[in-house]
């Protein structure tokens, strides 16, 4: 069975609106993925378009993000949840007058986004070097540059690189005789042959199950039904299993785990299902499923890596609203 690999595609050209190409003209391709008519218009990407499609060999999900600074958030949700990424950098824009090619700020910025959300495989795709006449020596100078900042911001990801004109279809598909100084394989192929993202064990992962809904049913019977719907977001739990509830700390054990499909024996991290307990435990939205055994306790503070995207700077006089598993808290920044 084929994978299915999350792309995010994040560039720095403007594209003018999508018109259906006569004959010996060329169509703009960026109309594929902007579907809003304010992008067509203004000629820049706002929203993420999803697009998919599929080789023999691997199907793909493509989020295709802006670059614009102004919609730098809807970059992140795209990247979010990403198995790989194609920064595509407009040679045409990049200022060879100093010592350094200088990157544009949005280069830095999504390299820097890509960096915090941990994606592991990042593409730089070299663009329009057909205007530059396929200059081995430029290509390399971006290349070059783009090593010292991922260097400067501690981007460990796995880092490839490709000279490309998507235009002409310059090493999308097939090698170009353009490039006969670049050994590498084209784009698609690189996209085939990407490792497959490694889950992790969710049998030997700790039990995180953040409750969504409690569930009654014919309340006024003695024998009531009560149930605590979720989605597991790590590791996996099995009939007779002892957990902690947090924040109270007590303890039960799994009597029922319902499936959409019915009732099963064990059930691990992404399933929704609803979990019943051998005792009644004042349970509300938000409280936290862990194994009996889990280190993880209440605390009142933490620590955390912010990426700040209001226009108005942090106030750490006030206090910000903080989704935190399946409920909103209030949340103070020291």
């Amino acid at each position: 069975m084929q994978d299915v690999l999350h792309l995010l595609g994040v560039g720095e050209s403007s594209f003018k609106g999508f018109k259906t190409a006569q004959i010996g003209q060329t169509p703009d391709f960026a109309g594929l993925t902007d579907g809003l008519a304010a992008e067509r218009e203004q000629g820049i990407t706002i929203d993420v378009a999803y697009r998919y499609f599929a080789t023999p060999k691997r199907k793909f999900i493509i989020a295709d993000t802006p670059g614009h600074e102004q919609y730098t958030r809807n970059m992140v949700t795209g990247a979010s949840t990403a198995d790989a990424a194609i920064i595509l950098i407009d040679a045409t824009r990049v200022d060879f007058n100093g010592e350094e090619p200088s990157l544009l700020p949005q280069t830095k910025r999504h390299s820097a986004i890509l960096k915090l959300l941990g994606t592991p495989h990042i593409i730089v795709a070299v663009n329009k070097l057909d205007l530059l006449g396929f200059d081995r020596a430029a290509y390399e100078k971006i290349v070059s540059a783009y090593r010292k900042l991922a260097a400067q911001i501690g981007l460990n990801a796995d880092i490839r690189f490709i000279p490309i004109s998507a235009l002409g279809g310059d090493n999308i598909v097939n090698p170009s005789s353009n490039t006969p100084w670049y050994q590498g394989e084209p784009l698609l192929t690189i996209l085939e042959n990407l490792p497959s993202v490694e889950e992790v064990s969710h049998y030997n992962a700790d039990f995180y199950f953040p409750v969504q809904l409690v569930v009654r049913q014919d309340a006024d019977k003695a024998d009531d039904f009560r149930g605590y719907q979720g989605r597991i977001e790590r590791g996996s739990v099995q009939l007779g299993q002892t957990i902690r509830i947090e924040p109270n700390g007590l303890t039960a054990k799994v009597t029922e785990i319902i499936t959409p499909k019915g009732e099963v024996t064990q059930s691990v991290a992404g399933e929704v299902i609803t979990l019943r307990l051998d005792r009644d435990i004042d349970i509300s939205r938000g409280d936290l499923f862990v194994d009996e055994s889990s280190p993880l306790t209440p605390q009142k503070q933490l620590e955390a890596t912010i990426c700040w995207f209001d226009e108005r700077p942090l106030n750490t006089a006030r206090k910000y609203l903080l989704k935190h598993g399946t409920q909103t808290v209030f949340a103070k920044i020291s």
